[in-house]
């Protein structure tokens, strides 16, 4: 045991002197902080746009009133727009997810809603893999570049220098001498993963909780990963530059274009026509009005709002009430349209989770947004939370409306106030288990080929 120790020891100074390492090392490192403070700014840019929200509302409000004075409310409420935000997590500067493309902040207006939801595409089946430089970029795409520069060559390199015929040929513990070699490459990797990490929680300000654990065992499981798929290449004893040719190829494959393929079925599998229809559903329902009787479009709201019957509507001069009442109605056509939008958004987020079983590096970006609700369902979330609040606001305003409040007797800063979805913690428990089921099988198969093509003397292949 003691002799077994110095030789690790040895391994472990002698592969710590090479250039490769401490370069690549060096690399990872820089490519860290920048992302760290790339996050930050993009974190930090978006919390002081959140922040001045309730100024920048105040100010509004007090221009419309001012506007608005000597007018009914019913007139007036047609400007005021009513911000929404949408906060980021602590963990939102690790993995910046979907943040970078969805808005954070949405303002609405007393007009129909489902029109003023979708300022940015929704039908993306799948979190981003290539975004923005945070740090989970960082682990999931250039750490496992480090991973196979520092393993591609572990014995085919001893091979090629004919020291294995020798070690072969002086010992009979080759498989201890291939594992102390493979586990000094993963202690090593292992510490660089703890330093990075324990800097990205320094840097980006994370506290140390549950979610932060979490995105530490993702981050570990994945280095796993990488570790045993770059343990299976080389176990099928071929060339240095045969593995090395190898690993990337997989990186490729799996980091670009089994993502490309994935969101290609995804697409085909579940289509969501529904994402225009509804604002195309919503406008048609609003403007049709205009060449209805009044009595058709007033049934439909009374019907959800029996208390303002008692109002009369004028047949044939405008009628504030009579107005918001198309606006309402317009929701009412887009409902059903609105309602399948969501549930098939749902459909390709459970559909893209199906699919990261076949591609650990979709489950670890899936896992990290996930913790971070930077992903695309923590943004339905919030905008269901903005359709909520508009209700709220409608609500609130429709009795001045209907009885012609004048607009400086009506106190507008008086509606319910909006409430943030907030932090919604879900263990990533699908996409660990589909990384760890990766990492096992690929340990499994190496430590197969390896008994196969190592335990005896075999010369190297030509392949």
């Amino acid at each position: 045991m003691k002799r077994y120790r110095s030789v690790l020891l040895l391994e472990l100074r002698n592969f710590l002197r090479s250039k490769t390492v401490q370069m690549g090392t060096i690399g990872v490192l820089a490519f860290a902080f920048y992302s760290f403070l790339h996050a930050n700014q993009v974190i930090d840019q978006q919390e002081q746009t959140i922040t001045s929200v309730p100024s920048v509302q105040k100010n509004h409000l007090q221009q419309v009133v001012t506007h608005g004075t000597g007018k009914v409310a019913g007139t007036t409420a047609y400007y005021p727009f009513f911000y929404t935000v949408n906060p980021p997590a602590p963990w939102a500067r690790f993995a910046l997810g979907q943040r970078d493309i969805y808005p954070y902040t949405l303002k609405v207006k007393m007009l129909a809603i489902e029109g003023q939801l979708y300022d940015s595409e929704l039908t993306n089946p799948l979190t981003l893999l290539a975004g923005n430089l945070d740090a989970a970029f960082v682990f999931l795409f250039l750490l496992p570049l480090l991973i196979i520069a520092l393993t591609y060559n572990v014995i085919s390199e001893e091979q090629e220098t004919g020291v294995w015929n020798i070690l072969h040929t002086s010992t009979t513990h080759v498989g201890q001498t291939v594992a102390g070699k493979l586990l000094v490459r993963l202690g090593v990797l292992l510490l660089l993963t703890f330093a990075v990490f324990t800097a990205a929680c320094l840097s980006l300000q994370l506290p140390f909780t549950g979610p932060t654990f979490q995105l530490l065992l993702v981050v570990l499981i994945y280095v796993l990963f990488w570790f045993t798929m770059a343990a299976l290449i080389v176990s099928f004893g071929k060339r240095s530059s045969f593995n090395a040719t190898a690993l990337i190829c997989v990186w490729i494959f799996l980091t670009i274009l089994l993502p490309g393929i994935a969101t290609i079925v995804v697409s085909s599998s579940v289509p969501v026509p529904e994402a225009s229809e509804t604002a195309i559903r919503q406008r048609e329902g609003y403007h049709a009005k205009w060449d209805q009787p009044k009595k058709a479009t007033m049934e439909k709201f009374y019907a959800v709002y029996p208390q303002y019957r008692h109002y009369p509507i004028p047949d044939h001069t405008f009628s504030p009430g009579w107005y918001y009442a198309m606006q309402f109605s317009g929701d009412l056509d887009s409902k059903h349209a609105s309602e399948q939008l969501f549930e098939k958004l749902s459909q390709r987020q459970s559909l893209s989770e199906t699919m990261s079983w076949f591609n650990p590096v979709i489950a670890a970006q899936q896992a990290l947004n996930k913790v971070a609700n930077t992903d695309l369902e923590s943004h339905v979330r919030y905008l269901q939370s903005v359709k909520a609040h508009h209700r709220q606001i409608r609500e609130y305003f429709y009795p001045h409306i209907f009885e012609d409040t004048p607009t400086e007797h009506l106190d507008w800063a008086g509606y319910p106030p909006y409430q943030p979805v907030g932090y919604v913690s879900e263990f990533p428990a699908a996409g660990i288990l589909a990384i760890l089921g990766w990492s096992f099988a690929c340990l499994a198969l190496a430590f197969v080929l390896f008994k196969r093509n190592f335990l005896t003397i075999k010369n190297l292949s030509h392949d």
